[in-house]
């Protein structure tokens, strides 16, 4: 995933500028519909006349150059997209769309930098390793991050060689763990099977007590595959990242549908907006809590407030609403947003286990 990533980031980047200083080929038909371009871009398309078939560094080093030195709309766009929230957003919503960079774009190269920026920190630091809950307790689980030897550590065994507290601690399904756990840490599928039949109704039906089984195999898999749910879940941040777009804009859909002259397409552009402010800001403080490991403490609360504050100024500035209306929204973006993203995260890793 990381060099799909990478790519993208690179066809982003070269989509950046004007193409003042990419080579054209005037006075040939254009390759995007056939006219004749006059000069650098067609009159009848507007497509740039030029090819971007030519090495990544090359791309990348025009790409920058033209960016910086003659287009200025990144230096126009990244400041008023992290300090005067939603103002972009509203001015682009108001039609005035050629001085900023797309949404889009923006929002794919803002993603690339901050997935690129915690794989590689977690290179370093491990983050996704070594993931598992603890075997159970009578007060509940524990959840162990850390590397893959710290966090393989169990508690003391008894005689079958399962964790100490672990023969007293039911799975939900009111299945002992010490029934079913092999000394390995696999789960005995014969007789999680067993318990299944004992705990289903009478008048189940063979279709339903085969689904029960299935999902009691799927379960068990998840579970003794709990310490690579990191790994998997760094292959998937990217794809629920994006899948995560179109549920804020659902979010924002439904907060104001009874306004009018709104339409989806402005949440979308909010949505973009919001989103690639995230990344920035979560790449922002990642370099920070690791070039000065003493404030990692108040980065997550630091991050909450300001997340906070900017969706309550983009839901004024965007939508015009009150402040008590503006308050009340942003409290329900920003939890429900946090509970939605958990849940989709945690699902699609589990479903990962699961087709595999």
């Amino acid at each position: 995933m990381e060099h799909d990533i990478e790519a993208a980031g690179a066809g982003a980047l070269g989509g950046l500028s004007k193409g003042s200083h990419h080579p054209v080929n005037s006075g040939l038909p254009c390759e995007n519909c056939g006219a004749v371009v006059p000069d650098r871009f067609c009159s009848a398309c507007g497509q740039l006349a030029s090819s971007f078939h030519r090495p990544v560094w090359e791309l990348v080093t025009e790409s920058v150059a033209d960016m910086f030195a003659l287009d200025g709309r990144l230096l126009r766009s990244l400041p008023m997209l992290m300090f005067r929230p939603g103002r972009m957003t509203r001015n682009y919503l108001d039609g005035q769309r050629a001085r900023y960079v797309p949404p889009f774009r923006m929002f794919l190269l803002a993603s690339v930098i901050f997935f690129l920026t915690i794989f590689t920190m977690n290179d370093q630091q491990g983050w996704f390793e070594g993931w598992r809950f603890e075997a159970p307790t009578v007060g509940g689980a524990e959840f162990r991050l850390g590397p893959p030897e710290e966090a393989a550590l169990l508690p003391p065994t008894d005689e079958a060689g399962l964790g100490a507290g672990m023969a007293q601690a039911p799975v939900p399904a009111g299945v002992q763990f010490a029934d079913i756990m092999l000394p390995d840490g696999t789960i005995d599928r014969e007789k999680l099977h067993e318990m299944v039949r004992q705990q289903s109704r009478d008048d189940v039906s063979a279709g339903e007590l085969q689904a029960s089984l299935l999902a009691a195999d799927k379960a068990a898999t998840v579970y003794e595959n709990q310490d690579r749910f990191g790994v998997r879940l760094r292959q998937w941040a990217p794809r629920f990242s994006l899948l995560f777009l179109p549920v804020f804009a659902l979010l924002l859909t439904l907060m104001y549908a009874w306004r009018r002259k709104i339409y989806v397409f402005d949440h979308l552009v909010t949505g973009l907006h919001f989103q690639t402010y995230l990344y920035l800001l979560g790449t922002a403080l990642l370099l920070v809590a690791t070039a000065f490991q003493s404030t990692a403490y108040y980065v997550p609360a630091f991050a909450f407030i300001a997340i906070f504050i900017y969706l309550y100024r983009m839901l004024r500035v965007i939508y015009g609403s009150g402040r008590v209306m503006s308050w009340l929204g942003a409290s329900f973006l920003l939890i429900l947003s946090m509970i939605l993203l958990a849940t989709l995260a945690v699902g699609l890793v589990i479903l990962s286990f699961v087709l595999t």
